[in-house]
């Protein structure tokens, strides 16, 4: 490799670096000292050049540089020195050299420079709440419009982490095809005109390498930066616990899968927590029924789950359509729910679902696709690719004339299926064993915890190209090869979370009543609206019944909000721990009554006077004894002994954290925020009635580094770990105590 220049600019593509610094001086040569740069969401951010780039403008205010991108990620910082403690161990072990966003890092300090923009469509959920920079820079698009909107903002730099391809001269887009491919034919175009965004591809050889779509000629790429500079450990988001009420939630939602359909969801905890349930349903049926007869789920619950899903084990399987390929995809195809194959080619695809055809191919295979007009009964060269294409031909078959070779020792076969003896031979010499092409799961991109990427990195060939990772304008929505997809998305689900729900039906799903941004839009409405346009699809948006707020506990289901994700006119399912409101097609007055009933009982009442007093509920309604139960400590007894057996852990596919960490984690989150001097004092008066440590703490403290406390400071430390440990109940003084006097 080398360091290019501008004398080299444009020779050959793509130009090939092996400093980042020598990238930069490039691409100021080549494009100038105005650069907008588009970079994709999440994990494809060629971090190393990106930091070089945002260094080189930092230092020389006649660069201008903006940044439009989304979802940026950065190493976790300690607020506090308690939070440090407990921190720093996890950052060095779980994101080893991965080198963070500079950027992000000054922009939430409030130290970008002038020269510099940061404009994201999306942010981490609540990261850059307060944050005038990134809120008034912020980009309300649909995740399907991205690649538009880029080109109208004057994108000049596309730059993204690729990872090496199967063969040389190619390269993967990895983790983001997402955007990349729908901006393909504007790159093209603009190539044609002589014209920017140039392309810039950092080579991390440590990320995993994904197929099919996502392999591309190198020459994509303008310049491509590549050597053990370009290598670092990509960016792990570790896994959240699954609360309670998530397992409640995933039950319920469990219950709306139709066998043989189609499933979509999210990252975070509920999408584990929907697979763990998935599974139960799936391999421990009877112990699936069990939980979900402890449900209490009313009329209209049950019978929404058997018009539109059911309870037992997925025969035919789910397919996945989803922009963001997360972990959970892989355990539901280990635990064999996601098995449901699709085909590119809806005569195949049709075949397939009619029962005519299976995976096996026979001469049915043949007879369907010919009565279906795929084939015509004459075959030409582009049928034999056709047939070898979804492997009904196996690849040495050729065409000659009108001949067909079968590749082995036997006379030529007239290629002609309406040929009786031909159509025999055909039969017996030329047909393949098992159909090719096969797609489980279309992804846009992927995100999740550092062993994802590692079982990823770890899948063979055949498997890796069942998870198809393509653009989202293919995923996202039905334009294009539309009767393909309706076909393809047939049951379809499309799970995804919300913050708020009106009792109109209407979401709140990426900020708030103030105008500030929580996280984007995304592809949520894309996902919805699909819903209400595909035979048999439903869109189910989820919502923890309750938040802590600063004042206490607060209701999500409200009367108003004064912000829309999804508007009420696209209402549909809404489920909560408590239950599920089927919202499609129904009046107002039967939406709020669905969604007070699902609603924590400690709002209901609130919530029912308001619905009456908007004339949207009439007056002598009460809400039923069985809903007036809608409580955590109900969704507790519910769980309980399930619990105990260890169906629902907290972390059911593993955790970053070890044991310790997670109970100081979960202990410490209400000392997170800083100590300032009067909340040390207040403290230290409650540590001080500690006349001694319980010998329970000592691991704790050993891990936190004040198990020998110096100094009073330490001191006061280490009784604040204490008084948290008991008060979340991971330890007990008097336990401790009577052990030590029996010791004595």
């Amino acid at each position: 490799m080398h360091g290019g220049g501008p004398d080299s600019v444009m020779a050959e593509r793509p130009q090939r670096f092996s400093d980042p610094e020598a990238v930069i001086d490039w691409l100021l040569a080549t494009v100038g000292r105005d650069l907008r740069v588009g970079a994709p969401l999440g994990l494809g951010k060629a971090a190393t050049l990106m930091n070089a780039l945002y260094a080189r403008a930092k230092a020389d205010p006649g660069i201008r540089l903006t940044f439009i991108t989304a979802l940026s990620l950065d190493v976790p910082q300690a607020d506090g020195e308690l939070e440090r403690r407990l921190m720093a161990p996890i950052v060095e072990r779980v994101f080893e050299d991965y080198p963070g966003l500079a950027y992000l890092r000054d922009l939430r300090a409030g130290r970008l420079p002038a020269n510099v923009t940061v404009s994201e469509f999306f942010f981490q959920p609540g990261a850059l709440l307060g944050n005038g920079h990134a809120q008034r820079h912020y980009r309300s698009v649909n995740y399907t419009h991205v690649a538009r909107d880029l080109m109208d903002a004057g994108v000049n730099v596309l730059m993204q982490m690729v990872a090496p391809g199967r063969h040389a001269g190619e390269f993967s887009l990895s983790s983001n095809t997402d955007v990349t491919l729908d901006l393909l034919p504007a790159i093209e175009s603009a190539r044609a005109r002589g014209e920017p965004p140039v392309v810039v591809a950092q080579l991390n050889a440590r990320m995993p390498t994904m197929t099919r779509s996502a392999l591309v000629d190198a020459t994509l790429a303008d310049a491509l930066f590549a050597g053990d500079a370009a290598d670092f450990k990509p960016f792990g988001a570790p896994a959240a616990p699954v609360a309670e009420a998530d397992y409640a939630i995933a039950l319920r939602v469990s219950t709306l899968l139709a066998d043989g359909g189609t499933l979509q969801i999210g990252i975070g905890s509920l999408s584990d927590a929907i697979a763990h349930v998935c599974d139960l349903r799936q391999n421990h049926n009877a112990r699936y029924h069990d939980v979900i007869a402890a449900m209490h789920r009313g009329p209209a619950e049950r019978g929404l789950s058997a018009a539109i899903g059911g309870l037992a084990p997925f025969v035919r399987g789910l397919y996945g359509c989803t922009e963001m390929l997360v972990e959970a995809y892989l355990q539901l195809h280990r635990a064999g729910v996601i098995r449901r194959p699709v085909y590119d080619d809806i005569a195949l695809q049709t075949a397939i679902d009619a029962g005519e055809i299976g995976e096996r191919v026979t001469p049915a295979t043949l007879t369907a696709l010919r009565e279906r007009g795929a084939i015509p009964a004459v075959l030409a060269v582009s049928d034999v690719a056709y047939l070898q294409r979804f492997g009904v031909f196996h690849e040495r078959v050729t065409l000659h004339g009108r001949a067909l070779d079968a590749g082995d020792d036997g006379p030529p076969i007239a290629a002609d299926l309406d040929d009786a003896g031909a159509r025999a031979a055909i039969e017996s010499r030329c047909l393949g064993e098992r159909l090719a092409g096969a797609t489980l799961v279309h992804g846009g991109f992927f995100l999740g915890p550092s062993r994802f990427y590692q079982a990823l990195h770890a899948l063979d060939d055949e498997t890796r190209d069942l998870f198809h990772m393509t653009s989202v304008g293919r995923i996202n929505q039905l334009y294009g090869d539309e009767a393909l997809r309706r076909v393809q998305r047939r049951g379809a689900r499309f799970v995804n979370t919300g913050i708020k729900v009106t009792l109109g039906g209407a979401v709140a799903s990426d900020g708030l009543a103030d105008g500030q941004v929580l996280s984007g839009v995304g592809g949520q409405y894309n996902f919805v609206a699909q819903a209400h346009e595909l035979e048999g699809g439903r869109s189910i948006i989820c919502v923890r019944a309750v938040r802590a707020g600063s004042d206490g506990p607060e209701s999500n289901i409200v009367a108003h909000y004064a912000h829309t994700t999804i508007p009420r006119h696209l209402r549909d399912i809404v489920v909560t721990e408590y239950g599920v409101a089927d919202l499609r097609g129904r009046t107002d007055e039967q939406v709020a009554i669905a969604l007070i009933e699902i609603a924590d009982a400690r709002f209901q009442e609130p919530l029912r006077r308001a619905a009456v007093k908007a004339g949207k509920l009439t007056p002598d309604y009460r809400v039923p004894a069985r809903a007036r139960d809608n409580t955590p400590a109900a969704i507790g007894r519910t769980l309980a002994g399930h619990k105990a057996e260890g169906r629902f852990p907290a972390y059911p596919y593993g955790s970053d954290f070890t044991e310790i960490e997670r109970t100081l984690t979960g202990a410490l989150k209400g000392l997170r925020g800083g100590f300032s001097t009067r909340r040390l004092l207040r403290l230290a008066r409650h540590a001080r009635r500690l006349t001694r440590l319980p010998a329970a703490a000592r691991p704790y403290l050993a891990r936190m580094e004040l198990a020998a406390p110096r100094g009073w400071r330490e001191a006061l430390y280490a009784r604040l770990v204490v008084l948290a440990l008991l008060d979340a109940g991971a330890i007990t003084a008097e336990a401790d105590e009577g052990r030590s006097r029996n010791e004595a």
